[in-house]
């Protein structure tokens, strides 16, 4: 057993008894959540900010996604879906930072490209800050925390099976994600998007859990978690340049600059060439 699991043992305890371990590890990540929460609140302007709370809040409903068949239906449903909601508030502004990222990288590798840079990454910045704004109103700030804090409460109340040897548990999941994951990679068409976006989900769940779960399992998961985070990577250049490619046709759509439409259209060729011709090497 891991010496931090060992640690918890002998540290946390609740009414008498010694928490769940798995429940611990929950505990910690929403812990997390709140932390990062504070940290987008005080500097919304910094992308890494929203990017570590988007994260954070991914990463908690990765875990439980994993732990599925041992939860109730209805409490799986219930944080499943309090936690997408409370993800998607912030899944705009963070195409945009995605999309200045790299519109940035062409700018860089063109600078010959266009003479009007400097208004679209004004552009651009204005885009985001109407995000930014919009994600810190009183009335979105009310309705993620309401979303927590129900994801909380159900947190509270989750009732785990005592008979269950999580070590085993933990190692068996692992094992039937990895080999549902490695077969459905392989079969995969790079051209269908959506099945793309699907394994990318399912290569974060199983890397999520082989990252946090190691310490309940004395199963070897680093193999596991480097495999899973490669599909990840590769399943995300894609679905990153399809996003990034339907937002800038957008963007193109509704700027008044024909010399910023014409930037906007030429990158977003390079992200439509991107997930075009991608192959497998992983």
């Amino acid at each position: 057993m891991d010496i931090r699991l060992k640690l918890y043992f002998s540290t946390i305890k609740k009414r008498g008894f010694i928490m769940n371990p798995i429940l611990v590890i929950l505990q910690r990540q929403y812990s997390t959540i709140q932390t990062e929460l504070t940290r987008y609140r005080n500097n919304p302007y910094d992308p890494e900010r929203v990017h570590d709370l988007r994260v954070s809040i991914r990463t908690l409903r990765g875990l439980f996604k994993f732990l599925k068949r041992a939860l109730s239906p209805t409490s799986f449903a219930t944080i499943d879906g309090f936690l997408s909601q409370a993800a998607k508030i912030f899944s705009s502004l963070r195409d945009i930072d995605v999309l200045i990222i790299k519109s940035s990288e062409f700018a860089y590798a063109h600078p010959q490209e266009s003479n009007n840079y400097r208004q679209l990454f004004h552009d651009l910045h204005v885009e985001r800050a109407q995000k930014m704004r919009s994600s810190i109103t009183k009335t979105t700030i009310k309705k993620l925390t309401d979303y927590l804090t129900r994801v909380k409460k159900q947190l509270d109340v989750l009732n785990f099976n005592k008979d269950i040897d999580w070590s085993i548990y933990i190692s068996d999941e692992l094992k039937r994600r990895k080999n549902k994951l490695f077969k459905l990679y392989t079969d995969l068409d790079f051209q269908d998007y959506s099945r793309v976006h699907q394994i990318r989900k399912k290569a974060k769940t199983l890397r999520y859990a082989a990252d946090y779960f190691a310490e309940v399992t004395s199963k070897n998961t680093q193999k596991i978690h480097k495999k899973a985070k490669q599909i990840q990577k590769k399943c995300g250049i894609i679905t990153d340049a399809h996003v990034n490619y339907e937002l800038l046709q957008y963007l193109a759509t509704q700027t008044k600059s024909n010399d910023v439409k014409k930037i906007l259209l030429r990158i977003a060729q390079t992200q439509h060439d991107i997930f075009a011709s991608t192959k497998k090497d992983v």
